[in-house]
């Protein structure tokens, strides 16, 4: 009898003492999950300079990432501008690249050899070398550039691919200003972007920004603004579309050097954006005509037309006699439609009827043309009989 209730009292027990473990295990379980919900909800802290600023909520994000940090007053600072050092550290903490710390050199070292160590900064990526220089945005577009992995890119190319992949936007319609100062702000901004790419996020892009930026890398933008007709989707190779185009074939003329022509600029205009930055180049669409033969013809809003302004001079010019005007004569061939006096289906030699805003340029038809399969574009010299010297600008593939 004795020896049952010993029994009953160690089972009571044993359930007893489970209970107890079994809770304490939930309890500490319950304290963990807390713990680590806490950890992630952590409150922003809330910096007395950003409310309503345009980063506001980037900037929330980058701290809370923890590669950035604001000052003990409470301010973040988003207007002040950032050196190179403290975008590199800026970009390698975000990047999570491993940065080893040392005991010697500058604060900024152990980023320095990170970022060398994964590509994204070489020593000669920045005029003067010093790092603690204020940071320009065509310096920051090439660490983006770099982090996203493009490979041979050319010159002043830079700000070209950060627009196209959303990283950067313009500083206004048509602006990108390589040589601006990077703000904290612009810096979170763009490195956000970066991190959002890399995720493979699709983003938004400043239009305007990528034409500007295409001008800038290789003096046009008609491979952004009319990519249709320029840049299709069958330009697949080095000869032709975007890849056709080099800054070599903008200078040529005479093997004795007597004549050198210059294309300083081809500039796509979008006749159906009203926002156009460029068309400030025009004149008022009162003064703007295109011409067949003897017959002028208002560019009214419903004709479906882009505008190409050419830009152009003679850096050399010994035979002023033989070579008397100092621009070149611009040809677009590729379209084999039947020439319409009242029918915008060709390439038409546009005139400015405001002598305060003379321009040289063609409008080329959106649609309801047909071609011979390729678009040419070609510059040549004005010469009173004498030799004509010729360049062919770029050349695309177009099927319609």
């Amino acid at each position: 009898m004795k020896k049952k209730i010993l029994m009953s009292v160690l089972t009571v027990l044993t359930v007893i003492v489970g209970s107890l473990n079994s809770a304490v295990a939930e309890a500490a379980q319950d304290n963990t999950i807390g713990k680590a919900v806490e950890s992630r909800e952590t409150p922003v802290v809330q910096f007395t300079d950003i409310q309503g600023h345009w980063a506001q909520a980037a900037i929330q994000d980058a701290v809370q990432r923890g590669y950035v940090d604001g000052y003990p007053d409470k301010r973040f600072l988003p207007n002040q501008q950032v050196s190179r050092a403290e975008f590199i550290k800026m970009a390698v903490s975000a990047l999570e690249l491993e940065a080893a710390s040392t005991s010697s050199g500058s604060w900024y070292a152990p980023y320095v050899t990170a970022a060398e160590s994964a590509g994204i900064y070489k020593v000669g990526d920045y005029a003067d070398g010093n790092l603690t220089q204020r940071m320009t945005r065509e310096e920051m577009s090439k660490l983006a550039v770099k982090a996203l992995g493009y490979k041979n890119v050319e010159d002043k190319q830079w700000m070209y691919l950060a627009s196209k992949d959303g990283i950067i936007s313009g500083t206004a319609p048509g602006v990108i200003s390589p040589t601006g100062a990077t703000t904290r702000a612009q810096a979170i901004a763009v490195i956000e972007r970066l991190l959002q790419v890399k995720g493979g996020k699709e983003l938004p892009v400043d239009k305007y920004a990528v034409a500007a930026a295409e001008v800038y890398w290789h003096k046009t933008n008609i491979f952004s603004v009319a990519p249709e007709i320029f840049n299709g989707p069958d330009n697949h190779n080095k000869n032709v579309g975007i890849d056709s185009w080099k800054l070599s074939k903008l200078q040529f003329g005479a093997p004795d050097g007597s004549v050198v022509a210059q294309v300083d600029e081809l500039i796509a205009i979008d006749w159906n954006d009203p926002k156009d930055p460029n068309r400030k180049l025009l004149p008022s669409k009162d003064k703007l005509v295109w011409k067949f033969g003897g017959k002028s013809n208002a560019l009214t809003d419903d004709l479906e037309v882009y505008i190409i302004l050419l830009k152009s001079h003679l850096a050399v010019n010994k035979k002023p006699q033989s070579y008397p005007i100092d621009r070149l004569n611009l040809i677009i061939l590729g379209f084999n439609g039947q020439p319409n006096s009242a029918m915008l289906n060709m390439p038409y030699p546009l005139e400015s009827r405001d002598p305060r805003k003379q321009i040289y340029g063609i409008a080329i038809p959106k649609d309801g043309f047909s071609t011979e399969g390729t678009v040419d574009i070609l510059v040549e010299t004005i010469s009173r009989g004498s030799k004509v010297y010729q360049s062919t600008l770029s050349r695309s593939k177009l099927i319609r």
